[in-house]
């Protein structure tokens, strides 16, 4: 790997990420991007080895990025570094094309050990992250589901219901995903009957339940 983007709205993390990865391999070209805007434009323009993605920045916070960024450049690695809890999250990335998952309140080193991994063999997982991997091979869908809740979301309906723990109205939320405002009502509906939630705070403990 050559060409690598690391993508992170916060300057701090982009300069630790960006010290790790020149360590490890040597006469790297490294840009920095810290909006998805910054991001399009970069991979529309040169070829990238890694992408280092933050799924929480502006102009993004999505699922289907992955695959949008993928349409561009297929054989770009994109290994996820969110603050996002893997539980939750680690594997639908992963399943949308992302080839790895780490999360940023991990140890530095953990990520040396990521990008290690991608550069070697393509793809990293975490301990956490192949162990629910592997419990998803060895279990149906509803004794899964029976263990988290929150796994019977699809993408988008968690999309929409990550935004609204965050505090986002219906308007703001359909701005955020592209989608109109009576989509958006339409997931929110989906998300409160799958999980049995009347409310914003009964959504927020759930989540919060279903995070450790």
């Amino acid at each position: 790997m050559r060409n690598i983007l690391i993508a992170d709205d916060h300057s701090i993390v982009r300069l630790g990420a960006s010290v790790i990865i020149s360590g490890l391999i040597k006469n790297a070209l490294i840009l920095q991007a810290e909006t998805y805007e910054e991001v399009y434009q970069y991979i529309t323009k040169q070829p990238f080895d890694l992408l280092l993605l933050d799924i929480n920045m502006p102009g993004g916070n999505n699922i289907r990025v992955i695959k949008e960024i993928l349409q561009i450049q297929p054989e770009l690695k994109i290994l996820v570094f969110s603050s996002y809890d893997e539980h939750l999250y680690a594997l639908r990335y992963i399943q949308e094309g992302a080839c790895g998952y780490l999360n940023k309140n991990t140890a530095m080193d953990d990520l040396k050990i990521a990008i290690q991994s991608v550069q070697e063999r393509g793809k990293y997982m975490s301990d956490t992250v192949r162990n629910l991997y592997i419990q998803k091979l060895i279990s149906n869908k509803t004794e899964v589901e029976k263990i988290n809740p929150l796994l019977k979301l699809s993408n988008r309906e968690m999309d929409v219901a990550k935004h609204l723990i965050d505090g986002l109205g219906i308007l703001e939320v359909s701005n955020v995903l592209q989608l109109s405002s009576s989509t958006v009502s339409t997931y929110k509906s989906r998300v409160f009957e799958k999980l049995n939630v009347n409310n914003i705070p009964e959504l927020i403990e759930l989540f919060k339940l279903n995070e450790e």
